[in-house]
């Protein structure tokens, strides 16, 4: 056994190994091989597509990176490509002899493949960044939760939504810049540099606020490295020991039919993402994603405090112990209503993610990593209200509405459990320091 392997070690040149088993290792990471990737796909409609779909098909989660997991854990199956890459690169170096005079036309192939998938992120990041669809700015119900009530990921985004001077846009506007300078050899170095500045941050943020995409973000981050890596030597050489250096002099030949099959992938990768950016435009200006697009109760929007509430004909005052009473609610613009309550509220962890949800039932963003208020989804018949829980379809209520005033809100009915309800709601036209501005004297009173 030692002298085969020994006979094996002598055939494989520990260089082009250590390149093979990087190409491979990256290209095992890259290529769409889960089966769960295909059925997101296979669920497109292509006759009435959304952006949502175009960006899962963009963003393909690294080998087994789906997996509902957090932390290092959920970079398990990166452990499965490695070995599986190791095997893959044993066979390879030692059946192909010609590597070795081949190996800069692999190396090369190796980086297209990897500039055009880190422009792919580059962009369709970028791009629901520039149209504030990836951290939306709060809803009113997020003013009215207590800060610890957030998970972390939440704090996180609803603080980098409700930052000014248009830096959440203009992030996007430099990932959309690197993503470009990507698809061009000669300014690849430019758009990795970009990228590899931007993602550091990305990462640290995902690891510090449990942000969910730390799988993603790592890869891309390591793609990034990896392309500076090539010229790496040559930056050395220029600026740190200040000497004349040779400019990369590898330039590929291309015979056939490859110049027009360059062309047309180039020309589909653009076509693809403008009509991408366009239906997320159109998106952007119809639409309140990631919250719902039905609109509210009319002339409703606001906060509420819950003046009279009584059960079965028995009233529940102000409690700080009640678990039934309501203490206050929120109606957003949209068919949304949101309810402080004494009693621990079911958290919903699942983080956002951008896929299409068809109702507002489905429509849930507002109500996630928030374990302080419950958040219904109701729709309107007339003067009555269907309430339905939106992390527990179970939680439902049925009430007919009377508005008094402009002010005031009568609620009556019934909840899921059959008891009788009868709710008075006074709205509280508070000032919220958040829309005053933080550059002007501000007076609250």
């Amino acid at each position: 056994m030692t002298q085969v392997l020994q006979a094996a070690a002598d055939r494989i040149n520990i260089r082009s190994f250590a390149l093979q088993f990087g190409i491979v290792f990256l290209l095992i990471l890259t290529l769409p091989l889960d089966r769960y990737y295909y059925r997101q796909i296979s669920a497109i409609h292509l006759g009435n597509i959304h952006f949502q779909d175009l960006f899962q098909f963009a963003n393909y989660i690294p080998f087994l990176g789906h997996a509902g997991r957090w932390g290092l854990q959920s970079f398990a199956g990166w452990g499965w490509a490695l070995g599986l890459a190791l095997v893959l690169s044993l066979i390879w170096s030692y059946y192909d002899k010609k590597f070795l005079g081949n190996e800069a036309y692999w190396y090369y192939g190796l980086r297209v493949v990897l500039r055009y998938r880190l422009a792919a992120a580059l962009l369709s990041y970028g791009f629901i960044l520039i149209f504030a669809v990836q951290a939306p700015y709060p809803a009113l119900s997020d003013l009215h939760t207590k800060y610890g009530f957030f998970l972390p990921w939440r704090i996180y985004y609803d603080s980098l939504a409700v930052s000014s001077a248009g830096y959440v846009p203009t992030l996007g506007l430099i990932e959309v810049l690197g993503g470009i300078f990507l698809l061009f050899r000669r300014t690849s170095l430019i758009g990795a540099g970009i990228a590899a500045f931007l993602l550091i941050n990305i990462v640290l943020a995902n690891f510090a606020y449990e942000l969910g995409d730390h799988v993603i973000s790592v890869y891309l981050l390591l793609i990034a490295l990896v392309l500076i890596a090539y010229d790496a030597p040559r930056l050395y050489q220029l600026l740190f020991k200040e000497k004349t250096t040779q400019p990369d002099k590898f330039d590929p030949v291309f015979s056939g039919k490859w110049p027009k099959t360059r062309l047309i992938l180039k020309g589909g990768f653009v076509i693809f993402f403008f009509i991408y950016a366009s239906l997320l435009l159109k998106s952007s200006y119809r639409g309140k994603w990631p919250f719902p697009d039905t609109p509210g109760l009319q002339g409703a929007e606001g906060f509420y405090d819950v003046r009279h509430f009584s059960s079965n004909g028995i009233d529940r005052p102000y409690s700080l112990t009640d678990s039934l009473r309501w203490e206050d609610v929120v109606f957003e613009k949209w068919n949304t209503l949101s309810v402080n309550v004494n009693r621990q509220v079911p958290v919903n962890y699942t983080r956002p993610a951008v896929t299409y949800q068809a109702t507002a039932l489905l429509r849930t963003y507002e109500g996630l990593g928030n374990g302080d208020r419950l958040f219904y989804t109701y729709e309107i018949h007339g003067n009555h209200l269907s309430l339905v829980n939106k992390n527990d379809p179970a939680d439902t209520y049925e009430l007919d509405i009377t508005r008094p005033s402009a002010g005031q809100i009568l609620l009556e009915g019934s909840d899921h459990s059959g008891n009788r309800l009868q709710i008075q709601l006074n709205k509280i036209n508070k000032k919220y320091l958040l829309y005053l501005g933080r550059r002007h004297p501000v007076k609250v009173y």
